[in-house]
């Protein structure tokens, strides 16, 4: 399965402190908190962000752990990468407070800026729940979730 990753740096609002990935796959939006992410941010120290899923094996690279890849550095925003479906379905589901995953088929609309400190994606779903994703801008995320989404992203 390909899933993209289009931040390591992503928040659920300007008062949330907690960092994780935003991953796009082909039918959901997956953000993953990371407590090792939300210390870096916080100039704590923890591991470089964009590793992709916790690796579940002491001292590997979880992007490693999970694609087979030995290139020791884990994917950056914008990067496509294959991993195997159930591996991924166990980690989206391994720690459910820390994930919040949007299922694409349900999202009705999707507002998308893209300030000088921020990304802000703002997603309404079909049943009238709101959510906000907030990231450091790159250049692969507007592109990518435009592509993805189509007509029903906006951009202001």
């Amino acid at each position: 399965m390909r899933v993209i990753l289009l931040s390591d740096s992503c928040t659920t609002g300007w008062l949330h402190w907690g960092h994780g990935e935003l991953w796009l796959t082909p039918s959901h939006l997956v953000r993953i908190g990371r407590p090792e992410l939300t210390r870096r941010a916080a100039g704590w120290g923890g591991t470089r962000g964009g590793a992709a899923f916790a690796a579940g094996a002491a001292g590997t690279n979880a992007a490693e752990a999970l694609v087979g890849s030995t290139a020791g550095a884990g994917p950056v925003p914008g990067a496509a990468i294959e991993v195997n479906p159930e591996q991924w379905e166990q980690e989206v589901t391994a720690e459910p407070s820390r994930t919040l995953v949007l299922n694409l088929e349900e999202v009705a609309t999707v507002q998308f800026r893209q300030g000088i400190t921020a990304s802000r994606l703002g997603v309404g779903m079909a049943d009238g729940v709101k959510h906000k994703l907030l990231w450091l801008p790159n250049a692969h995320s507007k592109s990518v979730l435009a592509e993805t989404l189509g007509s029903r992203l906006a951009f202001s």
